[in-house]
């Protein structure tokens, strides 16, 4: 079987298709990656095959960063409105035509059997229908975007799949969701479930210095390079001296070096870290403060570990509300909260030495376990395949 992944560009919406990646590979079916060189470069570095079609898109540009120093946009602007969060999918639909014409050309000579992409992807279905091939959507984490806006934003692409000689716009052959009961959206389209594995970029967990025995003591930081893109470097720095000043804590901060001048200096008890990926972060930590990206929500979910979210813009207001809901850990969404030296040192003290919220945290690691994992994935893939292989 040759399955072709198309990613919308960016990394983290391509990295949690990884583990569905190497199951396909462990099982001897043939992977291909294409997609622009924010998705072609994490894939090329994971060893995999690619092929790379235009220039960088840097995604981060749309969300208007200001450099390390701010502001944020949840400075400027506030919490983003429900319908703006849930209407994002409208900003990768007009990006669908771009490279369509080279995906479909790419599938075709490649003679691919199955085409995946992530869930802003909406170039794979029409290459899937036009080819008469299955296409499968795998989410990235928890989906903010509800049936009705999902229904709304295909209904533009209705033009272009008829020049494609389609009736309509077609959907995905099936859906793929790695996001446990507690964290999956009621409103968006029902999905098979996928077990979320924490991204480890090949790399060993973070060596605490901490002892085991001595839990609430270690803590890692990961606010993401997006973050610190959009003016995030203060708020970094407002979460070490909370750190400081709770006393006895270890922590790991997750920071590319261009911004470590504007966060400044750490204490003795905290190291810099250019490692991002949670999986090396986030084991054997009791507690990780992040932005809400779906890699740093589901890893640490996955691992049992309660969660502060500070959330800056998008679908990562919808997971830190997801993660408080499941008693898992505390969000403050508001810059008002975020600034707030007091508001951050009650919740770093409340997640640390509250029971409550690690037996919630414990009760998502279990959740998330008992999804059925990737290679149990293969084989429905593989069902898809000769399913349409005999209608065919």
């Amino acid at each position: 079987m040759r399955v072709l992944f198309i990613s919308s560009p960016a990394a983290t919406h391509f990295l949690p298709m990884l583990p569905l990646v190497r199951a396909l590979q462990a099982a001897g079916h043939e992977v291909l990656v294409t997609g622009q060189p924010d998705v072609t470069g994490p894939a090329e570095a994971a060893g995999l095959a690619t092929v790379t079609y235009g220039d960088a898109f840097h995604y981060e540009d749309l969300c208007g960063g200001k450099g390390p120093r701010g502001p944020r946009p949840i400075e400027a602007v506030g919490r983003p409105p429900a319908q703006q969060i849930d209407g994002a999918a409208q900003m990768w639909r007009n990006h669908t035509p771009y490279h369509l014409p080279d995906y479909l050309e790419l599938a075709r000579d490649w003679k691919a059997d199955l085409v995946v992409s992530d869930h802003m992807d909406f170039a794979a279905p029409i290459v899937g229908e036009v080819l008469g091939i299955p296409s499968v959507e795998h989410r990235w984490g928890v989906n903010p975007t509800s049936t009705s806006m999902l229904k709304m934003t295909l209904m533009w692409l209705g033009p272009l799949c008829g020049r494609l000689g389609l009736d309509s716009v077609p959907g995905p052959s099936l859906i793929l969701d790695p996001a446990p009961p507690a964290l999956r959206s009621t409103d968006a389209p029902e999905g098979r479930p996928i077990r979320p594995l924490p991204h480890t970029d090949g790399r060993a967990p973070w060596a605490y210095a901490a002892s085991p025995g001595a839990p609430g003591r270690r803590v890692a930081v990961a606010l993401g390079g997006h973050a610190l893109e959009l003016g995030g470097a203060p708020l970094l720095r407002r979460v070490v001296d909370v750190l400081e000043r709770t006393g006895g804590v270890e922590a790991v901060v997750s920071a590319p070096p261009r911004f470590r001048e504007a966060i400044g200096a750490l204490p003795k008890t905290m190291s810099y870290t250019d490692e991002t990926a949670p999986g090396v972060l986030f084991p054997g930590a009791d507690l990780v403060v992040h932005h809400g990206g779906a890699g740093s929500t589901l890893g640490a979910a996955a691992l049992g570990v309660p969660q502060l979210v500070l959330p800056q813009v998008g679908d990562q207001f919808i997971a830190g509300d997801k993660v408080a809901d499941a008693g898992a850990g505390i969000s403050l969404d508001s810059a008002g909260l975020q600034n707030n030296d007091t508001n951050l040192t009650d919740a770093v003290r409340a997640l640390l030495t509250d029971p409550g919220y690690r037996q919630d945290a414990a009760r998502l690691r279990q959740q998330i376990g008992e999804m059925p994992g990737a290679a149990e994935a293969v084989g429905v893939l593989e069902d898809l395949v000769s399913h349409q292989t005999v209608r065919a």
